[in-house]
């Protein structure tokens, strides 16, 4: 059993959003499926229209044979283990991307169907990655964009630091970069996928952001995860507000972390 921490959200500024998504929640302990599927509205469903629910994975549960994917699917049901960060921070993504989740969920299960369940496809490799590290770059300057997927680090976490939040921002989405921020450490990174915005959201409030880019990924997400080549490593880091060493300019000198572009041969 891993051990619960009450003030996990005050670890890194990588879990502000969650801290604000739990501001009335006060776990002394491992919050059960119970009260974890409270938080969950009831409008969110699997894409069958069944209300989604956090179960308790047991090996009575699983004895049925039924896969993970195949479960949400066709039971809404999704096995959660207990006392479990992993699991914990899946079911709260499913609160902040549900329409997203589902459409995960709908895509791994139409590959199954195609390919069966041992042979994974190059699309379900890339929800894999997304749903595991991604990291969502809304952005409405498409100059900053550009740097950031060449690894022009300091330009745009630098030079540029001013335009986050105005023009560029980050926004996790892989559950298990937040497990990873519970003990962070230099080489964290994540899977980013880049998203086009309209001005205008960055004026959004938190939650409205969300259901932006939960709505605009979902719609578009059978497009963007065919393969993984949307997705571009970002030194998670780095970005600006995310952690304090990297308000000091060298920072970013370490060529371990920040790496330069590989050339295409």
């Amino acid at each position: 059993m891993q051990q619960w921490q009450p003030s996990f959200y005050n670890i890194s500024n990588i879990f502000t959003d969650i801290k604000q998504l739990l501001n009335n929640s006060h776990w002394q302990t491992w919050p059960t499926c119970e009260q974890l599927n409270q938080l969950i509205p009831d409008d969110v469903t699997n894409v069958q229209g069944q209300i989604l629910t956090l179960i308790e994975q047991t090996p009575q549960l699983l004895s049925d044979g039924l896969y993970y994917e195949q479960r949400i699917y066709q039971q809404g049901l999704v096995p959660t283990r207990d006392a479990n960060w992993h699991d914990f921070f899946n079911a709260l993504i499913y609160l902040l991307f549900p329409k997203t989740k589902s459409e995960i969920n709908r895509l791994h299960c139409e590959h199954i169907d195609l390919y069966g369940q041992q042979k994974r496809s190059k699309c379900r490799d890339a929800l894999t990655l997304l749903d595991e590290c991604g990291v969502l770059i809304p952005y409405c300057d498409p100059s900053l964009a550009e740097k950031l997927q060449n690894h022009q680090w300091k330009d745009v976490f630098v030079q540029s630091r001013d335009a986050w939040g105005e023009r560029i921002d980050a926004v996790v989405i892989g559950h298990a970069n937040y497990e990873k921020a519970l003990t962070p450490y230099i080489g964290f990174t994540g899977k980013a996928l880049y998203l086009q915005v309209a001005p205008d959201y960055f004026r959004l409030n938190l939650l409205e952001k969300y259901q932006y880019l939960d709505t605009i990924l979902a719609d578009n997400l059978s497009h963007l995860m065919q393969d993984n080549s949307h997705l571009y490593p970002l030194p998670m880091l780095g970005v600006p507000g995310w952690w304090p060493e990297n308000g000091h300019e060298e920072f970013y000198d370490n060529q371990d972390y920040f790496r330069a572009k590989r050339k295409k041969q």
